[in-house]
């Protein structure tokens, strides 16, 4: 018996017909932006990232950008998430971090505390992603990880919603003067100064004389009001932006009048 079940081990063997147990693909992993996209879901563009030593000793990564690389959607309903914060409730970190040697949130929370987060705004993130299945997600400190804003003059095209709730927020195209189209979200932070005092009028129907010396509004409104007048715009507008342009933020967005 024994001869006879070696012999067909060595068969199988010979005819290439042995079992040979299939290995997982390794996670791939995206360090940069986040952004809420709906329940359980987000968006994040791809950046490079270095490790390096910030202020107070604290580890951070440093981003760039990637010629080619696209926005991906994640679902982090099942994913593991660590925040730099020390508790897995709080707004802000108040000078206290929870921060691994390699620059990685180290207090374990669950998925729907990233929900929460999200309602602060966009977040610094680690993700280890399987396709679409965000695995593990750590947040990492903006300090000066995070970029100086740009400002610029140039032509914006509203695209489309971002996620509704309580971080109302939009997506764009700005294309600044001389420089490439790029795409940029808005959320319930962005600043918007208008030339008319009614927040919910027209594009370009202030008052001749309300603009200032560079033809700019100056009249504040929110992100809601922001929103519900660019859906009406039917072509590209002439605004100035402050932006970040690796987190693809929008800081401030100013009407500006043509006649200045």
């Amino acid at each position: 018996m024994r001869l006879l079940a070696s012999a067909a081990i060595a068969a199988l063997i010979a005819t290439g017909l042995t079992a040979v147990p299939a290995q997982a693909a390794a996670p791939k992993v995206a360090y940069g932006w986040a952004w809420p996209d709906g329940k359980g879901k987000l968006r994040i563009v791809p950046r490079a990232a270095k490790l390096y030593t910030a202020h107070y000793g604290i580890k951070t990564y440093r981003l760039k950008p990637v010629a080619g690389v696209k926005e991906i959607q994640l679902d982090y309903s099942s994913a593991s998430f660590y925040r730099i914060s020390t508790t897995c409730d709080a707004r802000e970190t108040a000078g206290k971090y929870a921060i691994s040697s390699l620059g990685l949130g180290k207090t374990k929370c669950a998925a729907g505390d990233l929900g929460f987060v999200f309602t602060l705004g966009p977040t610094l993130v680690r993700i280890a992603h399987d396709g679409t299945k965000a695995i593990k997600i750590h947040q990492f400190w903006a300090g000066v990880a995070g970029e100086r804003p740009k400002t610029a003059f140039g032509a914006l095209r509203y695209r489309g919603d971002g996620t509704p709730g309580p971080s109302i927020s939009g997506i764009v195209t700005f294309t600044p003067e001389g420089g490439r189209p790029m795409r940029l979200r808005y959320d319930g932070m962005v600043g918007f100064n208008r030339l008319n005092a009614d927040c919910s009028a027209d594009w370009l129907s202030g008052a001749p004389g309300s603009a200032d010396k560079e033809g700019l509004g100056s009249y504040y409104c929110d992100a809601r009001q922001m929103t519900a007048v660019l859906k009406r715009l039917k072509q590209p507008v002439l605004v100035k932006v402050t932006y970040s342009p690796l987190a693809g933020n929008i800081g401030v967005l100013w009407e500006v009048s043509r006649e200045s």
